[in-house]
């Protein structure tokens, strides 16, 4: 073979190599990435599937015979374990929220009030909310019917909401309100019966008893949020069939990785089927 032949051919297979090797790296890196997929979603499952155990353990707890057992329904939140991954579990009376559905006009001004609106502001998410409900097309003074929200996002329903999700979407709204607004508000309020002081979050008391939060309510429940067992061991005592509770678990792994699961539980006091999902996300 003549010297130049020679020098293609080994730029040839140099080059051959070459490729060879990116096509290896590749493969590689292509089952590298495949592999990272299925380990997140593996990890996802896991921790899905932990979150699961977490609402199972509760509706458990909820229905057990013994007071002393029974899980209170008191919005504090307890610590588990399940196949290694950490379970922070909250059980919350839907009782003790607000009732969306149900306020009265100053009941709704009262409740973006302590969820941070004022002033203007105050006035127009109050109408804007109260227009969303009712069953015609006339915006209040400072309200807001279809025809003033943009397009493509959702409108007023002119009924009543369908989830707590809703109230983000209300004209007016600020993220930061509906963060506070969130855990004490509900359209779950249930057939049971009405509000329940000895359960309710601190501002569900605000709204509802009317004090505002800083009243001696509030205060006291906060109190008893924080470590006092008299609320508490009230909750033991009530009958939870027919009752609406919302079950909320955080599950972590340690590595960073977490899930999290919510469901609205009606507990039925039939053996056959002891209780209902409601909602779950």
């Amino acid at each position: 073979m003549k010297q130049r032949d020679r020098g293609y051919a080994m730029v040839a297979a140099v080059a051959a190599i070459a490729v060879f090797g990116l096509i290896s790296l590749d493969l590689i890196t292509s089952g590298r990435s495949a592999q990272r997929g299925l380990e997140a979603r593996f990890t996802r499952a896991r921790l899905l599937a932990a979150a699961d155990a977490g609402i199972a353990t509760a509706v458990h707890g909820l229905a057990m015979e013994g007071r002393g057992d029974r899980w209170p329904i008191d919005g504090r939140t307890r610590t588990l374990t399940f196949d290694g991954v950490a379970l922070a579990v909250t059980v919350s009376d839907e009782r003790g929220k607000i009732p969306l559905n149900s306020l009265t006009d100053s009941q709704a001004r009262d409740m973006f009030e302590v969820g941070g609106a004022e002033g203007e502001a105050l006035d127009r998410i109050t109408d804007a909310f109260l227009d969303w409900r009712d069953d015609d097309d006339e915006p209040r003074d400072y309200g807001a019917e279809a025809a003033d929200y943009p397009a493509g996002r959702p409108r007023p329903r002119n009924g009543a909401l369908q989830s707590v999700g809703e109230l983000a979407f209300i004209a007016g709204m600020q993220p930061e309100i509906f963060r506070k607004l969130r855990p004490a508000v509900t359209v779950f309020f249930g057939n049971s019966g009405g509000f329940s002081p000895e359960t309710a979050h601190p501002l569900a008391l605000a709204v509802m008893l009317g004090g505002g939060e800083d009243s001696a309510d509030v205060l006291i429940r906060e109190r008893e949020l924080a470590g006092a067992r008299t609320a508490l061991e009230i909750a033991r005592d009530q009958d939870l069939r027919g009752r609406a509770v919302t079950v909320e678990v955080a599950a972590r792994d340690g590595r960073g990785g977490q899930a999290f699961r919510s469901a609205i539980v009606e507990l039925t006091g039939d053996p056959e089927r002891p209780y209902w999902i409601r909602n779950l996300n």
